[in-house]
């Protein structure tokens, strides 16, 4: 994205650490979205397949005694509405560059850290063929949100990013301001990590782990852990990949799950690109019940034109959360995309 306008300002992080703050910029970027979509056989009525939306991202550093702080926030919405309580904040994050000591930061749904910066790294077109049909990719991370987090490279042979949930609440999006707290019903904290290396030409590596405790256990509640492991390869105009997860812990027959998603891209030129890719989800199911596999299937295609980009989804997911007798839900999605 290119820069529409440059704000100066001071003290960037002069409210925040006992250091004066030089002069920063603050970079501003955005882009807007119209999409046509529908999906089938789903518990939704389509009713108007338009849609649309903004996005603006403003983004500065300063030094600050030596290192870099840099503060990212976007600004989203989902297309005009009758109040402006409609334009939020979507994410926020506040990072430390300390030089060869790493990068240390406060993440509020950027998504900085962990084993969330990993959780699928399959060569795509456009999105991720889950996306919209409901499917999951197994992982059960805190999402970035409120959490702390620190990342660095080990010699230069490989990138470690750690981060640690103090708490949030279960199946609860959102994030909390300034001045408050997740509150009594807070559930569930923990780490992850990721390790990421690109040990060849082309070659491009990766594992991570995960831990979320739960503080009120159910009888059929237990800690979650989830681990993922990929592999992606480029060579000339094409890419291929394979990521192998699973989640163990959780409700019985819902959290614990082992995944597969593998698939290839094809840059036909510069300009215009297509995917191929498909998911596998093995549920595990109580004791005298057999496996279901909940299998997920997609295309997608992009076509850029400067700052105009025309992109199209197509997938579908049978066995939807692991029920042999859910329908199958088809996706579609074509989306004119212009970034500033």
């Amino acid at each position: 994205m290119n820069n529409i306008k440059k704000i100066g300002y001071s003290a960037l992080a002069g409210s925040l650490v006992a250091f004066s703050a030089n002069a920063v910029e603050l970079s501003v970027s955005g882009k807007t979205e119209v999409t046509y979509s529908g999906t089938d056989n789903s518990t939704t009525t389509n009713g108007n397949k338009w849609g649309g939306g903004n996005e603006i991202t403003f983004s500065g550093s300063g030094d600050v005694n030596g290192m870099t702080a840099t503060y990212t926030a976007v600004i989203a919405d989902g297309g005009q509405a009758n109040s402006n309580s409609s334009e939020t904040f979507a994410s926020s994050s506040l990072m430390l560059d300390m030089g060869d000591m790493g990068t240390i930061g406060f993440d509020q749904g950027v998504g900085e850290f962990g084993v969330s910066t990993i959780d699928d790294k399959m060569p795509y077109a456009y999105e991720e063929i889950w996306t919209y049909t409901g499917a999951s990719n197994g992982l059960q991370a805190a999402g970035g949100c409120n959490v702390l987090g620190y990342k660095n490279s080990l010699a230069g042979l490989a990138n470690i990013s750690i981060e640690l949930d103090p708490g949030h609440i279960d199946n609860v999006t959102g994030c909390t301001g300034d001045g408050s707290t997740t509150g009594a019903g807070t559930t569930n904290s923990g780490y992850n990590w990721a390790l990421t290396a690109a040990p060849l030409d082309g070659l491009n590596v990766g594992a991570g782990y995960g831990q979320e405790s739960i503080k009120n256990h159910l009888t059929t509640n237990q800690d979650l852990t989830f681990t993922t492991g990929f592999a992606t390869y480029a060579f000339g105009p094409v890419t291929v990949g394979y990521q192998m997860s699973a989640a163990n812990g959780g409700s019985v027959g819902t959290h614990s799950k082992e995944v597969e998603i593998y698939g290839a891209s094809f840059n036909v030129n510069e300009n215009f690109a297509i995917s191929v890719n498909q998911m596998d989800t093995e549920f595990d199911k109580t004791a005298g019940s057999a496996n279901v596999t909940e299998e997920t299937t997609g295309v997608g295609a992009s076509y850029t034109m400067g700052s105009a980009s025309v992109r199209i989804l197509s997938s579908e997911t049978d066995n939807l959360a692991g029920a042999s007798t859910a329908k199958s839900v088809e996706h579609t999605e074509i989306s004119l995309m212009l970034a500033f």
